[in-house]
Formats: structure tokens, sequence, C-alpha cells
């Protein structure tokens, strides 16, 4: 071992340095009494590392953080498996919580949606025909829908506010579109198959309609009062080469209270107004005035009915000429709405108009036969007497 410049060596034996010795000379250890040497150890100080506890502490902190590890991990998992869980119950057994799924669920289909029964959306005509059920049912005509546009004189459709029909749930299908009134307030019901436009060789908007249950127009209430006298007038031209025809009717329980149009079975096609005198749906209860010629086909045609409540009459004027008057001892009200191009007869919707119809009006009173020829001089537009109600003028 080294101590100051000298190296431990045998007492006075040869391999000792020069300038080391022993018994306390310079440069040498200390001796014991006797002159034994004494053994020198280097003094223990504290920056000497303790490995083995350094080595423990390290082994604990490697632990520590393994454990974190794992249970962040698992932490992890779990919140997972709470959000997962948690939508699970929310969603149900179906999996579809959305308002449209409760709505099929529940057997009442949204509007545009698919009925609970899996089959195709019912189209606008099955939703609010009056005559998709109706004939087996005699239930009486659905009203005008307030989500539908509104059908202007000149023959558009009016929408609401923000370019979609007054009423209309964002995202549905419109509902059917109303026919504005110009006289009377009644808006009409279009029928899905209805259009409304112009038609060659009269002047202003028409009912174009062609032989479907799914053409008509209806107003919401009666618009006529059977108890009382009135006056019902249309501009028709008619397609259809056989078969009933019905212009003007009002009714939707079992019968029908009036009927303006076309009558026909075997060789007999004429113009009729014909009216029900008594309640019970019997055809000897109907009174006609028919016209002395067969009805025309494919030409503009002015068609009168007047009803006098006064004298108990019906008269019907063709192309402002009266064609016949029939007595009657009065007009059974039916209660139900006013139909332009269909009738209701035995509790069934029929006689569908199948051509074009324009400047339909009503008058609470029986125009006398000079307003009926002003009517024909004006095209069915003006008698001079202003209706209680009117549609398809120009």
């Amino acid at each position: 071992m080294n101590d100051g410049g000298g190296t431990t060596g045998g007492g006075g034996f040869p391999g000792g340095h020069a300038g080391g010795g022993f018994g306390g000379q310079p440069g040498g250890q200390p001796a014991e009494p006797g002159g034994a040497p004494v053994a020198y150890l280097p003094p223990v100080t504290s920056a000497t590392p303790d490995w083995a506890a350094l080595a423990a502490a390290n082994e604990q902190e490697h632990r520590r953080k393994r454990l974190l590890r794992i249970g962040g991990g698992v932490l992890g998992v779990l919140v997972v498996g709470g959000l997962v869980a948690t939508a699970l119950a929310v969603a149900g057994p179906g999996g579809d919580r959305r308002p449209e799924a409760r709505a099929s669920a529940s057997g009442m289909a949204p509007t545009g949606g698919t009925p609970a029964d899996g089959t195709a959306p019912a189209s606008p005509s099955e939703q609010a025909s009056p005559s998709a059920g109706a004939a087996a049912s005699g239930s009486p005509s659905a009203s005008p829908s307030s989500a539908g546009g509104t059908v202007a004189p000149g023959g558009k459709a009016t929408p609401g506010a923000g370019g979609k029909p007054s009423g209309a749930v964002p995202g549905a299908p419109a509902g059917p579109a109303q026919l504005a009134a110009q006289a009377g307030g009644q808006a009409a019901l279009l029928g899905p198959k209805t259009t409304v436009g112009p038609t060659d060789g009269h002047t202003g908007p028409t009912l174009v309609l062609g032989s479907s249950a799914d053409g008509y127009a209806q107003t919401s209430a009666p618009v006529v009062d059977t108890n009382r006298s009135f006056t019902v007038s249309a501009m028709v031209r008619n397609n259809a080469p056989t078969g009933g025809r019905a212009v003007v009717t009002q009714g939707d329980g079992s019968y029908y209270s009036f009927y303006l149009g076309r009558d026909y079975w075997d060789s007999h096609n004429q113009w009729v107004f014909k009216v029900q005198t008594a309640a019970g749906a019997q055809d000897n209860t109907t009174y006609q005035a028919f016209s002395p010629g067969n009805a025309t086909t494919g030409q503009w045609t002015l068609l009168t009915g007047v009803y006098d409540a006064g004298s108990k009459k019906i008269q019907l004027y063709v192309d402002g000429q009266l064609a016949q008057t029939t007595p009657v001892t009065g007009i059974w009200q039916t209660g139900g709405p006013l139909q332009i191009g269909r009738v209701r007869y035995k509790s069934a919707w029929t006689d569908f108009w199948d051509g074009a119809i324009g400047d339909v009006q009503v008058w609470d009173r029986a125009l006398p036969a000079d307003a009926v020829n002003r009517l024909k001089g004006t095209g069915g537009t003006s008698a001079g007497v202003s209706p209680t109600a009117a549609w398809l003028l120009p």
C-alpha cells in the first residue's frame, strides 16, 4: 500500500527505498511499542456511494412506474367501456332512438317516412285523397291541408315564407295544394292528379282533369245552402265521349244534394242539372232538367243550374239559353262540401271529369234569364251580380 513516497517493506530487509524506514523515521509509519508497525486504513467519507441502497431505490422506482402504466391502461379501458355501455343503454334494443324511429315503432310514420309495416311511403294521393277508401267506407272527405301551397288565380302555387308552403314542416314533403278562392273565402283542396293551367280556347286558368279518382277540387265545408235559392255555373270542355261526368256537385256522405254535369246511359247523352229532393239516397227522389240535344265533346260550353226556392223549380241553361225547367218539392241538404270534377253517389266517388273546367261561380240567389245571358256574353265570367263564391276566374 502506498504512503507518502515510500513502499512498505520488511524491517531492514532489502527492497526498502531510501528515504523510508522504521521506528518513527521521517517519512515512515508510526510504530507500536516493541517496534511493530501500525496498519493504516484510509478514512471513510460520505462521498462513497451505497450501491446496494441505490439499486434497491432504482428497482422500487421502476416498479412504481410500471404500476402507474398498468393502472392508466386499466382506467382507459374502463372509461371507454363505460361510454359504450352508456350509448347502448340510451339506444335500447333497437339501437335507434331518433324521432323518426320512435314514430315508426309506434305505427305512426312521419311525414315522408316509411310506415312501421315496411311498406312504401304513402304518396300524397294516398294520404290526402278523399277517394282513397271513401268508396267502401262512405266516410267524409279529407279537409284541405294548411301544409300545402295555394294555387293563385293565375294557376301557380303560392308558397309561404322562405319558399316553403305555409305551415309546412322543414324537410317534409309539401302537402296538397289549394285553389285560391276569388270570392267567398273558401279555398278548394286539389286532388293529387289535378292540374291548374291554361287550356286552348279559353281565357284564364282552368282545372285540367283526366277522368281520375285523384282528379278533383273540394272545399272544406258546404258552399251552397240548398234550403234557399242558388245558382251555380261553370265553363266546361268535355273530352270523354261516354260516361257520366260531374262538373260541380255538393255532398260527401252517401249522396249528393245537387249535380251539374253530363248524364250518360245507353243512347242518353245530355247536359243535366239534377237535385235530391229528400233524404234516403234513392234514385226515385232525383229530379232533373236536361238539355234538348246531346252533350258536346271537345268544345267549350257554359252550363248554369238555377234553383228557385220560392217557386220550387230547377232550371238548366246551356250557353245562356234556357234548356228545361222542372218543378221540385225542395232540395235535400247533405251538409258536405262543394265538389268540382266528381260526385258522391251511393257512398262512392264517381263521374270523374275528363277535360277542363273554368269560371266556377256560385250565387246565393236564383239568377234571372237576362243575368244568365249576360254571363254567356262575358265568357262565363260576369253575370252583373257578384258571386258569393268563385274560383278559376281570369
